[in-house]
């Protein structure tokens, strides 16, 4: 059989020949296209990248953080007074009531119980958003707790810190101030907590003085409190004003001003938790 090979047909071959040939050869080294390059200063952003592989290295953003503490707050007395009697501390003889009464606004009519339990439910919010755990020993005014129980609730928890919110009263409507009980050395039945009530008493009124509005009487020491002698915690008592002077009365029932004074209180804890944290304080123990 005799094959007729056309002339357009042999070229048309051998041009695509040369272009296959050509195509295998030639250098394809891309280079009008400029690198992409990258510095420290200019990292790609992965955040923005949607599904993110899991092998990815986030930076540590964890930061030591100060130790949390256990605040336990004691609104001070109740609705209703319990008489009965409980001893004044460990293996005491001196028996005292289990809880009194308390005072009353001269001007509100406001009972003391109600407004200490208006400003321990507000400190306790306020101590909460700072990151501590709170522990209150009542949140209701219709309770029956001596001020033994009240202590034993802040060990119970293992407070590092009992706070006890009360406001004073007084025979002359002039007295007024804003003043801390706390143990003094000479404690017979808490003498290891000495330093630490003093060094939180001291904190919490050297923040409150900053708080221009408030007369600042300074600090009592008082060894004949039932909620101070069965503590196993650093005890520290708080009297926010005189509910007997008329002026101090309406300053304590004005919102601005109680959550003022205490935001001052928080500002006095966070102190003692640096404090005790750094263990960098210095304890005037001098009377």
């Amino acid at each position: 059989m005799k094959f007729v090979v056309h002339k357009k047909s042999l070229i048309f071959f051998t041009i695509f020949t040369l272009c296959f040939l050509s195509f295998l050869f030639y250098p394809n080294d891309h280079s009008d296209i400029k690198p992409i390059k990258t510095s420290l200063s200019q990292k790609p952003n992965i955040d923005n990248v949607k599904g993110k592989p899991n092998n990815v290295i986030q930076p540590n953003e964890k930061k030591n953080s100060p130790k949390q503490l256990v605040i336990c707050i004691d609104p001070g007395h109740q609705e209703k007074a319990n008489t009965a009697l409980e001893p004044l501390g460990p293996g005491s003889s001196v028996m005292k009531i289990k809880v009194a009464g308390g005072t009353t606004g001269v001007v509100t009519k406001k009972p003391e119980y109600i407004l200490s339990l208006e400003a321990s439910l507000k400190l306790g919010e306020i101590l909460k958003k700072s990151g501590y755990k709170v522990i209150f020993t009542r949140t209701t005014n219709n309770v029956n707790l001596s001020n033994k129980e009240r202590a034993e609730i802040a060990n119970k928890n293992h407070a590092d810190l009992f706070i006890r919110i009360h406001a004073d009263g007084s025979n002359d409507q002039s007295t007024n101030g804003f003043s801390v009980l706390t143990p003094s050395v000479d404690n017979l039945y808490i003498p290891s907590l000495y330093k630490d009530s003093l060094l939180a008493s001291q904190n919490i009124i050297e923040e409150v003085k900053n708080e221009q509005s408030t007369n600042v009487k300074g600090i009592s020491y008082r060894d004949d409190l039932t909620g101070f002698n069965w503590s196993k915690v650093p005890v520290t008592l708080i009297e926010l004003g005189f509910m007997t002077n008329p002026e101090e009365d309406r300053k304590l029932s004005d919102q601005n001003y109680l959550t003022n004074l205490l935001m001052k209180i928080a500002d006095g804890i966070d102190r003692y938790r640096s404090n005790v944290i750094d263990d960098s304080s210095t304890i005037n123990i001098s009377k």
